[in-house]
């Protein structure tokens, strides 16, 4: 019998795409799951009703992400400005408290994790000057870094971070009673062309186009705190 040959090197594309399914998988512990992004509150307050209600919360949130939290992304992934000068900008945009606390609290354990599990110096001295600086780290610009020091394509690193995002609302929507799990992952289905479409659009803008373009969402997201009971940290 012939000699088995050693399996050939994985391909760097290859390895590119698993740094990518790992960055975007629920198991990731990166604590997005105990934030809702404001279904919780628009539960109560009675703004989600039914699945079209939800799937209509859904389209907002991810419409307004190309206008919100993704310059910050786009902008630290290219190094336009420093990433402290980024932080900061992000937590003065971050005028809402609560969104302000969970993108931080998101933020700050993503790049714990990552300094973890990838251990590469770049990511390591990252964390390190957020710790120094007391930066809040939020979630936006430290994704943007996170997956540039690993070499993710940018249009890739958007629609991880936009699936996420997605994956993490419907998830609480689940938790929440408001669907079954079926009908959950049939929304990620039926909202994948929003999610393109604000891909798209992410790469083409500034911070100069920074706009709240959803300012219900951010009304109920705000009211979080002030809901008598509560499964979601956010």
């Amino acid at each position: 019998m012939g000699k088995i040959g050693k399996p050939a090197p994985m391909p760097n594309i290859c390895k590119l795409e698993m740094l990518a399914l790992q960055l975007a998988d629920s198991a990731f512990p990166s604590g997005s799951f105990a934030h809702s992004g404001g279904i919780e509150a628009a539960r109560q307050w009675g703004e989600i009703r039914s699945e079209e209600s939800l799937k209509h919360f859904l389209e907002t949130a991810i419409r307004q992400a190309p206008f919100g939290t993704l310059p910050f992304l786009v902008a630290a992934y290219r190094k336009t400005d420093s990433f402290a000068d980024l932080d900061q900008l992000c937590h003065a945009v971050l005028s809402n408290h609560v969104a302000r606390q969970s993108s931080s609290t998101q933020g700050r354990s993503l790049l714990a994790t990552a300094a973890r599990v990838f251990n590469l110096p770049d990511i390591n001295e990252l964390q390190q000057d957020t710790k120094d600086q007391d930066l809040p780290a939020h979630l936006a610009p430290v994704f943007g870094a996170l997956t540039f020091h690993l070499g993710i394509p940018l249009d890739k690193s958007l629609q991880v971070f936009l699936y996420t995002l997605l994956r993490d609302l419907v998830s609480a929507a689940v938790r929440l009673n408001i669907i079954g799990p079926h009908a959950g992952q049939r929304l990620l289905v039926e909202l994948a062309p929003e999610l393109e479409l604000a891909a798209r659009q992410s790469v083409e803008l500034e911070l100069a186009d920074i706009a709240q373009t959803a300012p219900l969402v951010e009304i109920l997201q705000v009211n979080h705190d002030r809901l008598y009971s509560r499964l979601f940290q956010s």
